[in-house]
This record gives C-alpha cells, structure tokens and sequence, in this order.
C-alpha cells in the first residue's frame, strides 16, 4: 500500500512517545525539559522512544502556551557596516550560549525600517529586544513599552531601557589628544550619516573637549556622504578638498567611526594626498578592515565580544526576571589604537 503524502510528512507527537515508552504525556514533558522527579530506567526509556521514533518537541507550541519565545530579537543599524556585522555574530553566540535565537532586523539607518522591524518583531513575540543602532524615534519606543518587552541598547543609547556601551565622548577625547600629541593645530570632525545621532554627538564631543583644553578652539566639523566631492564644513556646503588645501589646511581628521576613516583614506588616494604625510586620520570601532597592511587605521577600538556578552546577560536576566527595577548603564573601556594612518606633523603647513 502507497502511503498518502500526508502520512509521509507526519511528525511523531509528544502522544506517540508517551505510547512507546509506556509512559504519560506529562512523564515525557518532563524528561525533554530535564525537570526531576523521574526515574533514571524511565528517562532512558523515553529517551529510547524519542530516538527510535525522530520525535522532536514543538518549541514553538511549548513557548506559545508560555506566552513568551526563547527568541531575542536584534535591530542592526546596516549589516553592510563591518562593525555591525562583527557585533551581529557575537551578540548570536552569546545568546545561544543563554539559551536564545536570534531573530535579526537591519533597519539600514531609517526610522520607518526600525519602526517595521520591531513591530514584526514583537509580532513573532519575541522575549526581548537588542538595540544595536537606534534612531531615537519616539514611535518605536511606544510599540516596546507597549508591550511590556525587555530591552537592551548595545553601543548605541537611550534613557528608556539598560545601555551597555563604550564612553563615546572618552574615545573622542582619547583621538583627538592623539592628534594633539603629535604636533597637529588644525583637526577636523568627521562624520557621515550612518552613525546614529546619539553616539555621534558624544564623540563630537569628546573632540572639542580635547581641543578646548589644549587651547585650540573647536574643531572644523565635516558632514559627508561618501564618495561625494562635496561636504557640509561647518554649515557650509564646500568641495571636501578644500578642507585640506591652502595654508590653513586642516591637518588631521577624527572620523566617527571606521566606515567614514576609510572612506576618508580612499578619498585621500583619489585625489593625489599621502596618508599620513598629508593627512592624519583617527576612527572609532576598530573593524577588521582597520588592521589591514594597507589600511593600517589608527582607531578607538570597542571590545565587540565583552559589549555583546554583557549586553545579553543584561536582557536575559530581565526576561528570566534576576533583575528588576529602572534601567542601568555599563560602560565599557575603549582603548586606542595606533597604526600606521597618523604620524608627527613635523612642521606647520602655515
């Protein structure tokens, strides 16, 4: 007799064990969740009946009737961003490591794509959210306060939920007195749209407070969208060269983050300018990319793996409730690191 395709994709259920190994439903339940109070002979003889049969539990049926998932969902600014993608990995490891899937949502920097993915994430009921960009959209925070769903901003911030974050204004300082200490007046803050506005500020900064204190006044501020010729300098839009052209020529360059000191470093080839000789540049991230001979990026670099371990422990502790009360912040260090895109400015261009 031919078998019907539906009986061919029958699944073994949670009735069928409990009828193989002679035991009850509730027996079974017991033995896949690994709660005591069974005998050792009985979980062998389940354990024997799921084997033989390919039972395997319907976790989302079992979490369903729990009212909550064991999945965690994670909003990425632009996997694209080798920084992202790097936090991506390490935030997946670490909560498979407490129990969790993840469920990923590159929202590419914009607030309706953020806003979409999160309401399709709470759709799918996660447990909890990891904020690794955040666009500060009051929208989004409605729609996880409505539901009540733990969160976790991960080098990114906000007031509304637990922050596990580097000290972005500390990194800017820690740049730009790079920058300072060798022998460079003239330095430029560079950002591109990317980078959410939270942590673009502090790092700005962080900036101007390491120029202030060394008595140079603020810093140029460059907006720029790469590959573009033009640039928004300091509210003005200007071709990008002539920031560097000229005998008050800025000198150096703290980028907001990799993404934007490598473009800088591209832009540097394209139009005939040695880096470092020409041009100093400082980043923030510390991606892959940055280590490369070629690249050699001096950078503020973010302890990826501690950021995302610490970031899961923190939500994972809300949704198993070891932790209540308001929001908490950790900060984690970001160190400097030097290679070889700044050098001693040896005398003044003026």
């Amino acid at each position: 007799m031919i078998e019907s395709p539906s009986a061919e994709r029958r699944h073994p259920t949670i009735l069928d064990v409990a009828s193989h190994a002679g035991v009850s439903k509730s027996t079974v339940s017991n033995v896949v969740r690994g709660l005591p109070g069974v005998s050792e002979s009985t979980r062998r003889r389940v354990r024997t009946a799921i084997d033989q049969l390919g039972y395997r539990p319907n976790v989302l049926a079992r979490q369903l009737v729990q009212r909550r998932t064991s999945i965690l969902g994670v909003v990425v600014g632009d996997l694209a961003n080798p920084f992202f993608a790097e936090m991506a990995k390490s935030v997946e490891r670490h909560a498979a490591a407490r129990g969790y899937t993840a469920m990923f949502c590159n929202t590419e920097g914009e607030s309706e794509s953020e806003l979409a993915g999160v309401e399709t994430l709470l759709q799918h009921r996660v447990a909890g959210i990891v904020f690794l960009a955040f666009s500060g959209d009051a929208r989004t925070k409605q729609a996880v306060l409505q539901h009540q769903v733990p969160v976790v901003f991960v080098s990114c911030g906000a007031d509304w939920g637990d922050v596990v974050s580097v000290d972005d204004s500390r990194g800017g300082r820690l740049g730009t007195t790079h920058l300072v200490e060798s022998g460079h007046r003239r330095v430029a803050y560079l950002s591109i749209p990317e980078l959410e506005d939270q942590s673009d500020h502090a790092r700005w900064e962080g900036c101007r407070e390491a120029l202030n204190d060394a008595g140079l006044g603020a810093p140029t501020h460059i907006s720029w969208s790469p590959p573009a010729e033009y640039a928004r300098v300091d509210g003005l839009d200007r071709p990008l060269l002539e920031v560097f052209t000229g005998p008050d020529r800025t000198t150096a360059v703290f980028a907001s983050n990799d993404v934007a000191a490598i473009a800088l470093q591209e832009f540097a080839d394209r139009v005939g300018y040695r880096v470092p000789e020409d041009i100093s540049i400082v980043g923030f991230d510390d991606v892959p990319m940055a280590g490369l001979a070629r690249i050699g990026l001096t950078t503020l670099a973010q302890p990826r793996d501690e950021l995302a371990r610490l970031g899961i422990a923190g939500v994972a502790d809300r949704i198993e409730r070891k932790v209540k009360g308001p929001p908490r912040t950790t900060l984690v260090k970001v160190n400097l690191v030097t290679r070889r895109s700044t050098a001693r400015l040896e005398t003044d261009p003026s």
